[in-house]
């Protein structure tokens, strides 16, 4: 090591003292169990703050608000206009969790679509994690939305809830929408995400005291402040846990925090490949955070996976940094640690039976549209329905929100969310197949045969006018450039494209085979070569370069001309992608 080389020390749990880390996590440790708003000056009830914005006493939360309110599922925002500037009015987003994409119940879905119409923007997003985001959520709409939604919504196994759906803890835990559904291989790992998702739940009581108390002020949960696995400062940042399937990659496993893939034998499950540290966000211009792939790390029974899952938790709460926010993902502690260690801690402090084996292959990225027989032998199909970038809704074209409404009521059918935001409307009998489709054509709803190719495996993110943190436009854009695609004779191009509206690339653009994000007020970053298998990151095409977005169809056109037209062996999209050289690939496009 050089002389003049800094060595960085980080600020963890174990060795700093709170005053050394940073603000949020002041925050979080003067909260009490996320009941109080103390920015060191002043502290007041979270529930007074609420209760003045229902009120329209107050606008908008304060910044310490913010902080706590993320650990509700809320996110502060305020309407941008076309150049990006913040001067329209404050608004909410809201994110329901949805614990392995489903399966919601008619009665949830009801509530879910209800809520949309009452209390937000009359959409329904569907997230990249497989769950549920209202938009233009107004501060007087902020409470009824989250007590509609716990109160009254509920089946015997899952309360809709929108706690800890953001924040430092552990986000909505994903799994594979076929999980159980597969006729050639169900599985139960479904019921291990539902697991993850109770043991790793935050246990304060103060979301059910502010938000789920009745005109008295009376709550059925009992005072309580603790958090016996989060402790006083939840973790350094957040948690991403997901459940592959042995014929499904949907949500890339190699992107998870803590990601698992089924080992069968005999058609079961005993044992699960597991991988960790994962995370494909960046900070603008800081080249030390950077888009890594989870690391195998050996095979673990499956009653070991809730205890592995905690484990590495309470590893990343004990061991993250609490100062360098950019810095404070698991991904990071990971490897400052050194895998060795961490796989020693995990076995010899936590008892985990970290098996050494070959792993599996890791499946591609499925998208399940269209028709497909389930298992259970009750001859009932699940019917896979393409939403463009996830947001259900209805337009003078195609009432979409409505016809799905009527469909899952009617048929009272339970309906999960996948990673590529798309819908599975699931236990369809075999003799209500032909309604389903005279009804989605009644209301202008596409089938997926109709859809072009390029439309159907697209994704974006919502990144403007509600993100606060894009940078530019991506899902009111990349259907436009789609359409240019399709215009262009290139709709039917078996290739995926993913597009961000800044590097935390919410839509996982990336492991695409073409991806793009945002990289400034009007400039892209594309990079190209994902693999199907999600095991390869793409390749960035601009070296230091970054697109203006007036150049993006021309370059999208010449890449996907390129896949059609200079492929003679016929490679998937990502595979010719990562193959040429990016110099090769710039002659192409011509750009």
């Amino acid at each position: 090591m050089m002389n003049n080389e800094k060595i960085t020390i980080p600020i963890t749990l174990l060795n700093a003292d709170i005053a050394k880390m940073s603000e949020k996590d002041q925050l979080k440790a003067r909260s009490q169990g996320l009941f109080y708003i103390d920015d060191g000056e002043r502290k007041k009830p979270f529930a007074a703050e609420l209760d003045a914005l229902t009120t329209g006493e107050i606008k908008t939360i304060s910044g310490a608000a913010d902080a706590i309110a993320k650990h509700f599922g809320i996110y502060k925002q305020r309407e941008r206009n076309a150049s990006g500037g913040k001067t329209g009015d404050y608004i909410f987003m809201v994110r329901v969790k949805n614990p392995g994409g489903g399966e919601l119940t008619a009665t949830q879905w009801t509530g879910l679509d209800q809520a949309a119409e009452r209390f937000a923007d009359k959409t329904l997003r569907l997230t990249s994690r497989e769950g549920i985001q209202y938009h233009f959520v107004y501060g007087c709409n902020l409470a009824p939305l989250i007590g509609h939604l716990n109160t009254k919504f509920r089946d015997q196994s899952y309360r809709l809830t929108t706690l800890g759906a953001c924040g430092d803890v552990n986000r909505n835990t994903m799994c594979s929408p076929i999980d159980d559904l597969d006729p050639d291989l169900p599985l139960d790992s479904l019921s291990l995400a539902h697991a993850i998702e109770r043991e790793l739940a935050p246990r304060s009581s103060a979301y059910a005291q502010i938000f789920l108390s009745d005109d008295e002020g009376r709550t059925v949960a009992p005072l309580n402040v603790e958090e016996p696995i989060y402790g006083v400062q939840y973790l350094p940042r957040k948690f991403k846990v997901g459940i592959a399937h042995p014929h499904d990659n949907s949500i890339d496993l190699l992107t998870q925090d803590v990601g698992f893939l089924p080992v069968v034998n005999d058609k079961l499950a005993k044992h699960y490949d597991l991988y960790t540290g994962g995370g494909l966000g960046t900070t603008y211009n800081l080249p030390e955070t950077k888009q890594l792939l989870g690391i195998y790390l050996g095979r673990v029974p499956r009653e070991q996976v809730v205890d592995t899952v905690r484990a590495i938790a309470i590893l990343q709460k004990e061991q993250g940094e609490r100062k360098n926010r950019r810095q404070a993902r698991w991904k990071y502690t990971l490897r400052r640690l050194g895998v060795d260690l961490v796989k020693a801690t995990l076995c010899e402090r936590f008892g985990i039976q970290l098996i050494e084996a070959e792993p599996l292959p890791i499946p591609e990225v499925r998208y399940h549209h269209g028709w497909h027989p389930e298992a259970g032998g009750r001859h009932c199909f699940y019917y896979g329905l393409p939403v463009e970038s996830g947001r259900l809704q209805n337009t003078t074209a195609a009432h979409m929100r409505t016809a799905i409404r009527k469909i899952v009521e009617q048929l009272d059918l339970g309906v999960r969310i996948t990673p590529n935001q798309d819908l599975l409307l699931c236990h369809i009998p075999a003799n209500r197949r032909e309604w389903v489709e005279q009804l989605l054509k009644e209301y202008g709803v596409n089938r997926p045969n109709d859809i072009s190719n390029l439309r159907k495996l697209a994704m974006a993110c919502p990144a403007k006018p509600t993100c606060g943190l894009a940078m530019t436009e991506a899902e009111r854009i990349l259907p436009y450039y789609i359409r240019e695609l399709e215009e262009a004779g290139l709709g039917e191009v078996d290739v995926i494209i993913r597009m961000a509206g800044c590097p935390n690339v919410c839509s996982r653009s990336p492991t695409a085979e073409i991806g793009i994000y945002g990289y400034g007020k009007n400039n892209y970053v594309i990079q190209v070569g994902g693999a199907r298998d999600g095991t390869r990151l793409a390749k960035i095409l601009y070296t230091h370069e970054h697109a203006p977005g007036e150049q993006i169809v021309s370059i999208l056109k010449g890449l996907v001309q390129a896949i059609r037209d200079n492929n003679p062996d016929g490679l998937p999209a990502g595979e010719f992608l990562h193959r040429t050289p990016v110099e090769q690939l710039r002659q192409l496009v011509g750009i």
